[in-house]
Parts: C-alpha cells; sequence; structure tokens
C-alpha cells in the first residue's frame, strides 16, 4: 500500500519521541538531536522498516568515501584578475550575447538556465558536491561508528575551509558573476546555503576521533569570518533586505553560522526579527508567499522559500525562540504558508496558483516529516504518499529531519 512502510516509520518517532537514547544527543544545529538518536537505535535494533533508506545512504557514504576532496583551487582559471582562492560562479540566467563577438556582454534570459553555469569552469558545482558528501559521510558515521567516514567527511570541511594550500576565501565577491557586466552579483550569496550542510556535518563529526580541537578552530573561524563580510558588505546588505527566498536564506545562513561559531547574540538577533521582517511581509494570512508565486517556476520557489523558513525555525528551537508556532492576525505564518503548499508536493498534482515550471520534490520531504514531528500531525504524513513506493522507502529523510 502506497506510503503505509513511510507513515508507520515515522509514526513511531512520534510515539517514542521523549526516549531519548543513551548516549548524549548529537550536537544539530537543524536536524532534531532526538530523532537522530532514535534512528540510530533502530538500527541497532535492525528496525526493516528504515532498512532500505539506511542502505541507500551508507551506499551513497561509501562512493563519498572514494571521491575526491573539492577544492576552489581546482577551476582552470581564477576569476579575472582575482586569486584562485576565491569562489567563483555565473549567474545562471545568463547567457553569450550571439550577436556580439565573444558573447559580451552575456545578456540575461529569465528561466532559463544556461548550463556553463554547472560547468568546472566555475565553484558552484563543487561546492554542492563537498558540502553533499560531508553531511552524508557525517550520518553514516554517525549511524555506524566507522571512523573512515569521519575521516573522510573531515577532510573534506578541512580542504575547504582550513588548508592554507586549498581553502576558500571566506567571501562571494565573484559569485553570480555576468561577464561583460559585473565580476559578481549579491544575489549569488544564496550559494553559500550549501554551507550550511557543512555546519551540521561539523557539528555531527565533532565527537568522533577523526574531529580535534584544531579542526573546530579552524572551521569556526572561517565561519566566523564568513558572517562578519556578510554582515558588513555591500553585496550582504544588498541580499539582507531582499523580501523573498533570497532574504530568508540571507537569514537561514547568518543564524545557522553564527550558532555554530558560538555567537549565539548575533544568531538570536537575526532569529528575533524573522517574525515581523520575513514572515509578517512573505507571507499572506492564507498563506501564500507572493513572491514565490510570481516566479516562472513559482512551486519550485515555495518550497525553497519554505525550507529556509523551516531552517531558521530549527535555529529557534536551540535558542528557545518558538518561529513554528508564531503567528498574526494581519499577516501568516510559518504553518500557514506550509499548509497553502503541502498538497502539492507531487509534481502530478495541478498546481493552481501560477507558473508551475520545474518542479522536484525531493529536496522537500524532510519538511513534511519535520512538520509531523513539530504539530504532532499525520496529515502531513499523508501528502508524502502521492510519491512514488520506490523513492519513498529510500528516502534518508526517514532517517533525519
Amino acid at each position: 500500500m502506497r506510503g503505509v512502510r513511510l507513515f508507520c516509520s515515522t509514526l513511531l518517532i512520534l510515539l517514542f519521541a521523549g526516549t531519548a537514547h543513551a548516549e548524549k544527543l548529537p550536537g544539530t544545529i537543524i536536524f532534531s538531536p532526538e530523532v537522530m538518536a532514535q534512528t540510530k537505535q533502530r538500527i541497532l535494533e535492525r528496525d526493516p522498516l528504515l532498512k532500505p533508506a539506511y542502505d541507500t545512504l551508507i551506499k551513497e557514504a561509501d562512493r563519498a568515501v572514494t571521491a575526491p576532496a573539492e577544492s576552489v583551487i581546482l577551476k582552470p582559471s581564477p576569476p579575472p584578475g582575482e586569486k584562485q582562492h576565491a569562489y567563483w560562479s555565473l549567474d545562471p540566467e545568463w547567457w553569450p550575447d550571439p550577436k556580439r563577438s565573444g558573447g559580451l556582454p552575456y545578456v540575461h534570459r529569465p528561466g532559463e538556465n544556461n548550463p556553463e553555469a554547472l560547468s568546472e569552469k566555475y565553484d558552484r558545482q563543487r561546492l554542492h558536491r563537498m558540502a553533499t558528501d560531508a553531511l552524508t559521510l557525517s550520518l553514516a558515521w554517525y549511524l555506524t561508528g566507522n571512523e573512515q567516514y569521519a575521516g573522510k567527511g573531515t577532510a573534506l570541511i578541512w580542504s575547504w575551509c582550513c588548508d592554507s594550500v586549498t581553502r576558500t576565501e571566506p567571501h562571494m565577491r565573484f559569485a553570480h558573476a555576468r561577464p561583460g557586466i559585473a565580476k559578481g552579483h549579491h544575489s549569488g550569496i544564496i550559494e553559500t546555503r550549501d554551507m550550511i550542510r557543512v555546519a551540521e556535518a561539523a557539528r555531527i563529526l565533532e565527537p568522533s576521533q577523526s574531529w580535534s580541537d584544531v579542526v573546530t578552530r579552524k572551521v569556526s573561524a572561517w565561519f566566523t569570518s564568513y558572517v562578519k563580510w556578510l554582515m558588513t558588505s555591500k553585496f550582504g546588505s544588498l541580499e539582507s533586505n531582499e523580501n523573498n527566498a533570497h532574504g530568508t536564506w540571507y537569514d537561514a545562513q547568518v543564524a545557522v553560522f553564527a550558532l555554530y561559531a558560538g555567537d549565539t547574540t548575533l544568531a538570536r538577533s537575526v532569529i528575533g526579527t524573522v517574525d515581523r521582517r520575513r514572515i509578517g511581509f512573505q507571507i499572506e494570512k492564507n498563506g501564500a508567499m507572493p513572491a514565490a508565486l510570481k516566479e516562472r517556476a513559482s512551486r519550485q520557489a515555495t518550497f525553497f522559500n519554505l525550507e529556509a523558513f523551516f531552517i531558521l525555525a530549527a535555529v529557534g528551537e536551540r535558542l528557545g525562540l518558538d518561529l513554528w508556532n508564531w503567528d498574526d492576525p494581519y499577516s501568516g505564518s510559518i504553518k500557514k504558508a506550509f499548509d497553502y503548499a503541502a498538497p502539492y508536493i507531487s509534481p502530478d498534482e495541478p498546481w493552481p496558483f501560477g507558473h508551475t515550471g520545474k518542479f522536484d520534490p525531493q529536496p522537500f520531504t524532510p519538511l513534511f516529516h519535520r512538520a509531523a514531528l513539530v504539530y504532532k500531525d499525520k496529515r502531513y504524513l499523508n501528502h508524502l504518499k502521492a510519491l512514488p513506493d520506490a523513492f519513498l522507502i529510500k528516502d534518508r529523510a526517514q532517517l533525519f529531519h
């Protein structure tokens, strides 16, 4: 029966919430530490409901162990006139002008992604691969205790953030370049949302034998420097003032990175303004997010913005600030926004709110598990039953959310 295994798996977590594993809970920022501990216990007990998802995670971790470390110095050349250690990416909606020799300056083609942006000429894919593998390896280490996973995860983070030969400079001055027009654009800051995975992986790996206090200090120093740049640069200021997903993800990054680096005052300051500054401005009383609905891929944009709001609410949990249940009679709430979009997680379900565009539900399934946990409402898991069983039984969102 469609979705039965998914529902039973998460229902067990809901039923046994509060029954913490005897082992110390992981110091996660985003994932529920209680869910992680319960998942580990169930894996040790060989729970058949989790086996497909667990096997998939281990397969991905085994691949990541053998993958090469990523570094910005691996690109063929640096940004024009700049250092190889600078992160460089292409604004994906900008294309060579076919009417001009050499294609310069590039022209804007809204809604059309230039495949050049994902080429090895730029660092976007390197960052994404590094962050994805680091988190996968950390989770595999947590469940198995295999230090090979921890060692490789630590090496990936060290290479990107710490090693003087391979490290990335903590700024995004050359992200979302527009050749012939601008060396970079503040919108490129959204690409370091992948570093949220790195911060989470670092927290998970801290108790491992492969990690050390030296690594913690070095990684924390990198995040501290990057947060400083986000808070003081012109690009950071411009991105912060966006009243759409760019602004939400900016806040999510500052809050997570500050909390990881130990600046709870800054993290609390960011979370303390999300209610009026982000929720109040972006979410209407019925749960709609007009800025997202104006996008060409409005379904993807809606869930993408919700993902950032869920991260902010998770950080709020760590700080004792409740964004999950914040509401206002004159605006919407995170819950209303999620209720508005949740019935349409399946690409087969018609999206009645604007241009659907390309939509991939896979990154957003953890939101449904977390909503079921936070709001104690199995209705959210029922929405996932519209997705293929073959995907659901292997979905790692059952293990961590």
